[in-house]
């Protein structure tokens, strides 16, 4: 089960998944501008969430986009 912070990303994702299309990308610095989490606590979601498989990142880890079980995942809860 996401923490709370993680579950804001996988929303934040997932909107934009819904507004773009699939996979939802979007720059680490917006996520954290987005959000009303401090830095680390929006870091630390993405690393939870990238380890979980619901998120994954460009090859530079500078982007994250949510992956099929992550908007699953954003739908659910």
């Amino acid at each position: 089960m996401p923490t709370p912070q993680a579950r804001k990303v996988l929303g934040l994702l997932a909107k934009e998944w819904e507004y773009s299309g699939p996979p939802g990308i979007l720059d680490i610095s917006d996520i954290v501008a987005i959000l009303d989490l401090a830095p680390s606590e929006t870091l630390q979601a993405l690393k939870e969430l990238y380890q979980n498989g619901l998120v994954d990142m460009n090859k530079f880890k500078t982007a994250a986009f949510l992956t099929p079980e992550g908007y699953a995942a954003a739908e659910t809860s």
